[in-house]
């Protein structure tokens, strides 16, 4: 029956056709559920062996050079939507070894699964903004892996024999072979085969024209069998037609054993000098030669003199060597919502970073760089910013509230310090046993012995002093273990400061001007500017740049804002490892039921979006997109339309609507404390300064009667309290006056009016950990704890019957309270759903307690992002 736009298969609504062939036709389509476009390839027949082979194949590849599998059906597959042009040439020989090093490396992962692909073709080879993606593994063999069951000896569709119409199934101009061959005699084939198809493939992609022609199948198939490999000379360096003419080699174990031996030389050549201007040891006939003996025999004597002064000279730079790493199988990189971004060890052998399972735990992983496997480290759930000890040997990192450490040997987490002011902002530790740290609400990068103890400030109250700072962050240890850069939370540019073990009280001068975070390493300060990674010279006993800056890589994102810590690291002896695209389009905003059952979405994918806000009608969500600044958004909640509600150059979060709706009450940077300010919700007019004093602050909720703010507010002191602000009219004509509502020497935040007003919900951190407690509103009375285990980011139900927050893990759970007689009752506490991000504010609950309107995480509903790792990158800088 013909397939048509509109029909449907489970969930997945046909657009439009991209392809048909002899197995199925190839459709665009849109999973309803989320709203995905896809890829829906439907089988002639009820799922064909062909089409149970390609399933096992891509299912068992996670690549970001390979198309992503999504779901099978009784007669369809669904996979990633690639948007791209088949590979075509002739191209440039810098472009041609990009691709081809991309090939290489997808090859290299299916041959590692036991995988060969066995139709590898320019027409199965996409070319997408991100770089490359094979497709179509349809014809795949399945090795001993495990993942699926060898073909079977007189399958012609594998074994590519001419058919009873004297066809050949598959594409003859691609085979190799054996692949030829494999009907005749039952030779068995491997990713060797692939190798020859692949030396196919970079011939056309070299010359534009194809390595083996002929006027029949019968002459095709002789050329491949018997004829020289073509020579590319006349395009390319001799170093590339001799990788060629390898690739080619009739008989299999002449060509290339491995798909990543041949992406190594592939990517020396590219980073020759002059394109692969090396040539590698070959056989000369004998009557050619004696020319070049007798010419080295007479230029000896005049070239010994030249030969001393080479010797004497410094030896060449090492060549940058540039490879990927992938997160663990059934994991994701987890930078965006737990902020655990890599970390290299100082002795340049492990890297360390977040990663999330598919059950959503998230936690760190330990990789040595010699080794393709990773392993977990205990008790680093939700850690955040991981820093190594100077012996490589222990890891520093942020968890709910506290400084820890870990020893990579075995052993629990061990507790370096209490009580982070809001949440960890990087630390760095030197060879005498210091750690120095940065909190998202500090006043100063914090010191402390790394056997533990309390901390005290090593810079002064940049949010005191007149430098314009922000919250100090990001301290880096220079080599003298005395000095350290720093950066703050700052919109748009971040002054990249040097700070001094000895001079606690001095801000020290500033470096750089940066968008992040600032390292040191190899003469050089490394620090983002927008998107771009530069490298800045740097003189570390001197203290001061020495010339211009120079572009590393493009595109690295940040994950904090403002204060940006970008995902990037290096070590003392010349490795840089960097994200790259993960500020792009990350985060998309779904509502759930009561299950977590995707119901639908809202507006399109973000960089980045939290404090979200619902207004008391629900037509309207406010919530905060961050790029170099955090601005506002308002969005039509039936349309999905948003529209940018504040313009300020330095920043503004935690929406808080009016009970009315018509006006959102938030927090702008308009000096260098946080002030809490007015707007009418429909962006009329300019916004109204409420509060501004010597204190950080941020609105958290107003009472239902309109007449008083909740904020929090940041004491040297008591850490983070709650205040109300007044919001009726002072009879004498005077201004409101605030007052402390809960002040404790623990943190007490996100402070929520119930919907009568007569509680208030709220965060507190006395039991060592963040949890949920209620008050009676406006007091006194005693507090009941409606959490254990952590907790935060917390919303009341329309009716104040239940309470809703996020567990340390991304639970979203309910609790049933009932007030009687002034007193608050805890009924049954129950869990909804995983995945909610560990942000504030990535979830809002419908007035009825129904449906959530959840930030989701998409970076990793694709293809992995993997890791770029450079060895000697300052080499890089040379070019």
């Amino acid at each position: 029956m013909p397939l048509s736009p509109g029909d449907k298969f489970g969930p997945y609504l046909l657009i439009a056709p991209i392809g048909r062939g002899g197995m199925g036709e190839v459709w665009k389509a849109r999973d309803t559920r989320i709203d995905r476009i896809v890829a829906l390839k439907v089988s002639a027949a009820q799922f064909s062996e062909r089409f149970e082979r390609e399933a096992k194949a891509i299912g068992a590849l996670n690549h970001p050079n390979i198309c992503t599998l999504y779901d099978v059906g009784p007669n369809y597959l669904v996979m990633e939507y690639v948007e791209g042009a088949p590979l075509k040439g002739p191209l440039p020989i810098d472009q041609a070894l990009k691709y081809a090093s991309q090939i290489c490396d997808a090859l290299d992962a299916a041959h590692k699964k036991g995988i060969t692909h066995r139709d590898l073709k320019p027409a199965n080879i996409l070319v997408t903004k991100a770089g490359i993606k094979l497709l179509d593994f349809g014809l795949a063999k399945l090795g001993a892996s495990g993942i699926g069951q060898a073909p079977k000896p007189d399958d012609a569709t594998l074994t590519m024999a001419l058919t009873g119409k004297n066809e050949i199934v598959g594409t003859l101009y691609y085979m190799s072979p054996e692949q030829l061959q494999a009907q005749a005699n039952g030779q068995e084939i491997d990713g060797r085969s692939d190798i020859f198809s692949f030396g196919i493939v970079l011939y056309e992609l070299l010359t534009g024209k194809r390595a083996f022609e002929g006027s029949s199948p019968a002459s095709v198939i002789a050329a491949i069998m018997e004829r020289p490999a073509p020579s590319i000379a006349d395009v390319a360096p001799p170093a590339l037609d001799w990788v060629l003419k390898r690739c080619l080699e009739k008989d299999p174990d002449n060509r290339w054993q491995s798909a990543r031996d041949l992406k190594a030389e592939l990517e020396r050549i590219a980073s020759a000098p002059e394109s692969g201007s090396a040539v590698p040891l070959t056989t000369t006939p004998w009557h050619r030669s004696w020319l070049p003996w007798c010419i080295a025999g007479f230029l000896v004597l005049a070239l010994i003199p030249a030969n001393i002064i080479h010797i004497r000279e410094k030896p060449p730079m090492p060549p940058v060597v540039n490879t990927t790493l992938l997160p663990p199988d059934g994991t994701e990189f987890e930078f965006a919502s737990t902020y655990a971004v890599p970390a290299l060890s100082p002795d340049g052998m492990r890297i360390v970073f977040g990663a999330r399972s598919k059950d959503g735990r998230s936690q760190l992983y330990v990789r040595r760089l010699d080794s393709p496997n990773a392993q977990p480290l205990p008790g680093t759930e939700g850690a955040a910013f991981p820093f190594w000890s100077p012996d490589s040997r222990w890891v520093g990192f942020g968890q709910a509230n506290k400084l820890k450490k870990i020893d990579i040997q075995g052993g629990p987490p061990v507790t370096v310090a209490d009580g982070v002011k809001g949440t960890f902002r990087g630390g760095s530790w030197n060879t005498k046993g210091i750690i120095v740290f940065g909190e998202n609400n500090g006043s100063s990068i914090q010191r402390v012995t790394a056997a533990g103890g309390t901390a005290a400030p090593a810079t002064p109250s940049a949010l005191r002093d007149g430098t314009g700072n922000g919250s100090p962050v990001f301290p880096w240890f220079l080599p003298d273990g005395r000095h350290f850069l720093y950066t703050g939370r700052l919109p748009g540019d971040i002054p990249a400061r040097i700070g001094s073990l000895d001079e606690p009280g001095k801000p020290g001068k500033v470096v750089a001007q940066a968008h992040s975070n600032a390292v040191y390493a190899q003469g050089h300060l490394l620090y983002l500017r927008e998107n771009t990674l530069m490298a800045q010279p740097f003189d570390p006993d001197r203290l001061e740049t020495k010339g211009e800056a120079v572009p590393l890589a493009e595109g690295v994102p940040t994950y904090t804002t403002p204060s940006r810590g970008a995902a990037f690291t290096v070590s003392a002896g010349g490795l840089l490892a960097y994200q790259t695209g993960g500020a792009g389009a990350g985060f998309r905003l779904v509502w759930k039921d009561r299950q977590g059952k995707v119901l639908g979405s809202l507006g399109e994918p973000v960089t980045s979006l939290d404090d979200l806000a619902l207004s008391p009608d629900g037509k309207r969500l406010a919530g905060v997109v961050t790029g170099q600044n955090a601005d506002i958004w308002i969005y039509d909640t039936a349309r999905g339309v948003p529209t940018r509600f504040t313009f300020n150059a330095v920043g503004a979060r935690y929406p808080v609507w009016t009970p009315d709706g018509n006006s959102i009450y938030y927090f702008s940077g308009r000096s260098n404390m946080l002030d809490l300010v007015r707007k009418a919700s429909n962006g009329s007019g300019a916004e109204e300064l409420l509060l501004s004093d010597t204190a950080n602050k941020a609105p958290s909720s107003v009472s239902p009667d309109g007449k008083a703010l909740l904020y929090e507010r940041l004491d040297g002191t008591t850490k983070f309290d709650l205040w109300v602000l007044p919001l009726a009219p002072v009879p004498s004509g005077g201004k409101p006056q605030p007052r402390v509502f809960l002040q404790t020497p623990f943190n007490e935040a996100d402070g929520q009016f119930s919907p009568d007003g007569n509680w208030v919900a709220y965060e507190s951190d006395e039991s060592g950990q963040m949890e949920v407690y209620v008050v009676p509103y406006p007091g006194p009375g005693g507090k009941r704890q409606i959490s254990s285990g952590g907790a935060r980011d917390l919303r009341w139900r329309g009716d104040g019957k239940e309470l809703f927050y996020s567990t340390p893990s991304g639970e979203l759970m309910a609790a049933e309270v009932n007030a009687r007689n002034g007193t608050l009752e805890i009924g049954r506490v129950q869990k909804l759903f995983d995945g909610i991000i560990r942000n504030a504010g990535t979830y809002v609950v419908s007035g009825d307690g129904q449906k959530f309107l959840v930030v989701e995480n998409i970076a990793g509903s694709g293809a992995p992002r993997p890791l770029t790792l450079l060895q000697n990158w300052p080499a890089a800088l040379l070019k």
